[in-house]
Order: structure tokens, then sequence, then C-alpha cells
């Protein structure tokens, strides 16, 4: 096995994981108003400076920690959306279901009251709103990606604009997780999978269209 040396980069890229990870504890435990950045060094071992170095201020750092998961989310579903090189709707829709009930779709209640709570906060700045734009544009590209990936691998061309309806997409889920923090019972596993029904009918519907049947 080969021995790889603790470089200076290395250690760099240690530390700010090791960062990110106590943030993740941290923000959820005590929220974003609450967290301070002398906790997140205390939980990670660290001193401040050791946050300091890796992060401009708390704002920064729960950044950073958004697009972590986000990545990690969106390595995870391209993982299981690419599993077969060829698929149907029919043969897509249970992985699909499968994955939207687990934590790699994001659907977490303390990750999702974590994110409006910075949000509410972050949009009466002008580089906050700047920053959840920028934000908004990153994983709304990664949905157009992931429709355009599904609809090539059928040798199929989407046949709606798909910037929109990865905008409607995102909306109607966006809208599922805000109405369940606010009624745990209102959003049951039924309901995810009635949605994901609908828009597979929808998926169905614009196959055919595709291909002009």
């Amino acid at each position: 096995m080969a021995f790889e040396p603790l470089t200076p980069d290395r250690r760099r890229a240690m530390t700010r994981r090791h960062l990110l990870d106590a943030a993740a504890i941290v923000f959820a435990r005590d929220g974003f108003h609450g967290a301070t950045l002398d906790e997140v060094a205390k939980t990670a071992g660290f001193t401040k400076g050791a946050v300091y170095s890796n992060f401009k201020n708390k704002d920064d750092l729960f950044l950073a920690l958004v697009d972590d998961r986000a990545e990690r989310a969106f390595a995870v579903i391209e993982e299981i959306l690419d599993t077969e090189p060829q698929h149907s709707s029919d043969e897509q829709l249970p992985r699909v279901r499968q994955l939207m009930k687990s934590d790699a779709a994001m659907w977490d209640d303390t990750w999702q009251a974590l994110y409006l709570e910075f949000l509410l906060y972050a949009r009466r700045t002008p580089e906050g709103r700047a920053k959840l734009a920028a934000r908004d544009r990153y994983e709304h590209a990664a949905a157009e990606h992931f429709i355009e990936s599904e609809y090539a691998a059928r040798g199929r061309k989407f046949p709606y604009p798909i910037r929109e309806f990865a905008q409607v997409m995102r909306a109607v889920w966006l809208g599922l997780q805000i109405e369940r923090l606010a009624d745990p019972e209102a959003v049951t596993d039924a309901t995810i999978d009635t949605a994901l029904d609908l828009l597979y009918e929808f998926d169905r519907i614009a196959e055919k269209l595709a291909s002009g049947e």
C-alpha cells in the first residue's frame, strides 16, 4: 500500500474537512444565529484562528457547508441515476422514489429549517442576496443537468424548456419541505409517492411527444 505524506495541502484539506464536519454539528444544534465560530473551533478541536484561516466569517463558513452538502448530494444522485446507461421512466421511478426518501436528497427537516433561517437573514444584505442567488443558480444548473442527462440516455430531446421545468420541479419539492416543517404529518411518504407519480406521468407524456407518437 502506497504511503502518502502529510503535505501542507493535505493538512489544510483535512483541517477544512474537520471544520465543516464540526460546523454541521454546531449549526444543526444551535441554529445559524445561535452558532458561534468559537463553538465550531471548540467542537473541531482547533483554535479560532484555524477557522479564520479557512473561512472569512460565519456567513462564509455556512455557505461553504451548504456547498459541501449539495456537492455530496449531487454526487449520490448522479451515481444512482447513472446506474443503468439506458432506462425508461418506469425503470427509473423506483430509483428516484428511494432517493427522494433518503438524506442524499437533502430531505432533512433540521437542515431545511437551518437553511431557511439563513435565507431570511442573508437576503437583507446585498452580499447575502448575491451569494444566495449564486447558490440558487448552481442548484438550478444541477437540476437542468439531470433532466438533460436523463433524456440523452434515452436518445431523446426534452420537448419543453428545461430551465422552466427545472424551476417548477424544484419549487414543488421546496414547497413540500416547507409544508412538512409547519406540519410534519401533512407530508408523508404517500405524499412524496404521489408527487413523483405525477412528475413521472408528465415525463411519460413528454417522452411520447419527443418521439413523435
